[in-house]
């Protein structure tokens, strides 16, 4: 039985598979004159707070103990337990988000790390990031 729409069909499907193979098989473009996507490293993010409060150097973190934290910055947006080895504490303010990674200290959770980051996920400067969390402190 002939059905021009089954022809119809198969034809474009042709039409279409033989559109995703004309580059020239070398991955260097797509559709003939586009050059191929290339990824680049991310620019540090702009930090930008309505209440930046006073930057709270790393060294100055590093020191800091789970309840020197707390105390700090309030309680955390997410915080997860790595195990009993390290637990990640976040918090977040107007204008960044701020990890801090823990460890056990003979009985205390002590920050060993920290990173900041904007909305966009690019980084940010620590110090900036813990102030304004503080300043913006819930």
């Amino acid at each position: 039985m002939y059905c021009p729409l089954r022809v119809m069909i198969v034809a474009l499907s042709v039409v279409s598979m033989t559109a995703c193979t004309s580059g020239g098989g070398d991955g260097g473009t797509s559709g003939g004159d586009r050059p191929a996507v290339t990824l680049t490293s991310v620019e540090p993010g702009r930090f930008d707070s309505s209440r930046p409060g006073t930057p709270i150097p790393l060294a100055t973190l590093k020191t800091m103990d789970e309840r020197q934290v707390t105390g700090t910055f309030g309680r955390p947006v997410f915080q997860r337990d790595e195990g009993g080895v390290a637990r990640l504490l976040r918090y977040r303010s107007d204008a960044c988000d701020l990890d801090l990674f823990l460890y056990s200290n003979g009985g205390t959770w002590q920050v060993r790390h920290a990173e900041a980051r904007d909305r966009s996920l690019r980084t940010l400067p620590v110090d900036r990031c813990a102030g304004s969390v503080s300043a913006q402190k819930r």
